[in-house]
């Protein structure tokens, strides 16, 4: 019997976490691909002449139907349907859930789908364990699923998959059949004739989430760069001198720099969040600013504006990161009574902010304004070796 598990990615406060579903009682699975086409039959022609109008693309759905049933429950002895998995958790070698405390114990990392350019989550890897809630009876299973598998925020992911055990590396718990996408529909039934057996029934469509930005909302930033630099650990004299310049002394950063977008919509911009991310891995770590778009207008420290002369006259300059990596940064971070990043006092910043070396990381930016989120703009720079 094959084994078809849900999963669905979720982010809050900084912490990644994972539910798991396993279907149990599977009535029925299927995998519907779609071709749109349309038929323009030619006047005085036989059917072979008949022209095949495409459009559209392709498109796939997922319907499962299964039986929710009551069964015994007790935590942690791995037959309960409901697991999941986040970020904080530590495991031991043997894969057991440990305390925060347990100096045996280590958290784990989502990794994303090998080879998938849009993030995909991949937790094949990942070490499940029981939901606390008991979900033995069938009423609150259907109430789990409206607690942790509806979806809420375009940021949720889902994943389908399906072992198997044909073999060959392929259809196996390493390599299952795999489906991105999200779930369009959940119903759950119960008969007079059968007051006991609730018949639950999903609806998935394969493909990609993502939402029309509001016209009134800025465009994307122009001329984004990031840079990496790294200090020079090399030293001279007794006791010794290090080449401590500003601001990336004995760290790795990146120099991030953007212009205003084509349009900032309907309502001028009020800010800008400036993001990062390993790659390989899912999170990003961001830092926000209030943007002072007009140079003519008075500074402070509480608005990042623009540089009016040099080599980066009309960019917003920061640098990356603004806290130990992973840690979001606090807003407005480092601005100087001018509106500017503040180099010298980044350059004394702690020893912890900092990158990994030689390594790359993707960087994100977006202006924001009372309409929404506006476009994104992406680059991606490999952090060097320490020399």
């Amino acid at each position: 019997m094959a084994i078809i598990r849900l999963y669905k990615y979720v982010l809050v406060d900084n912490i990644e976490t994972v539910y798991r579903y396993t279907i149990p009682n599977l009535e029925s699975l299927n995998v519907q691909y779609n071709t749109p086409i349309s038929p323009m039959p030619l006047p005085e022609e036989d059917a072979d002449e008949n022209i095949l109008v495409k459009i559209e693309g392709n498109s796939a759905s997922i319907d499962i139907d299964w039986t929710l049933a009551d069964y015994t429950y007790t935590t942690d002895d791995g037959t309960c349907h409901f697991e999941e998995w986040n970020s904080k958790m530590k495991f031991n070698n043997d894969g057991d859930l440990v305390p925060d405390n347990d100096a045996t114990g280590s958290v784990q990392d989502l990794s994303v789908t090998a080879g998938d350019t849009r993030g995909k989550f991949n937790p094949l890897t990942l070490n499940f364990v029981d939901m606390s809630q008991n979900t033995s009876s069938p009423s609150k299973q259907v109430g789990m699923f409206r607690e942790f598998f509806e979806s809420k925020s375009l940021n949720n992911d889902y994943l389908i998959t399906i072992e198997d055990g044909s073999g060959d590396g392929y259809g196996t718990a390493d390599e299952p059949t795999t489906w991105y996408g999200s779930i369009s529909q959940m119903s759950f039934s119960i008969s007079g004739s059968s007051p006991i057996v609730w018949r639950a029934r999903m609806q998935f469509f394969v493909g990609n989430v993502i939402t029309v930005f509001d016209p009134d909302s800025p465009e994307s930033p122009n001329s984004l760069s990031a840079v990496s630099f790294t200090g020079d650990t090399t030293s001279t004299g007794d006791p010794p001198v290090y080449n401590d310049d500003a601001p990336y002394e004995e760290r790795q950063v990146i120099k991030v720099r953007f212009k205003d977008p084509s349009s900032f919509g309907a309502t001028d911009a009020n800010e800008a969040e400036i993001m990062y991310r390993e790659e390989g891995k899912l999170k990003w770590t961001s830092v926000i600013y209030n943007i002072q778009t007009d140079v003519t207008q008075s500074k402070s420290n509480t608005r990042l504006t623009k540089y009016e002369s040099g080599t980066d006259n009309e960019y917003y300059v920061v640098y990356l990161p603004p806290n130990e990596e992973g840690t979001d940064g606090t807003p407005n971070y480092n601005l100087t009574s001018g509106g500017l990043f503040d180099i010298s006092a980044y350059g004394s910043a702690p020893a912890n902010y900092t990158l990994k070396e030689n390594k790359f990381y993707t960087v994100k930016v977006h202006f924001r304004n009372t309409s929404g989120d506006g476009g994104l703009s992406e680059d991606t720079v490999q952090m060097k070796n320490n020399p």
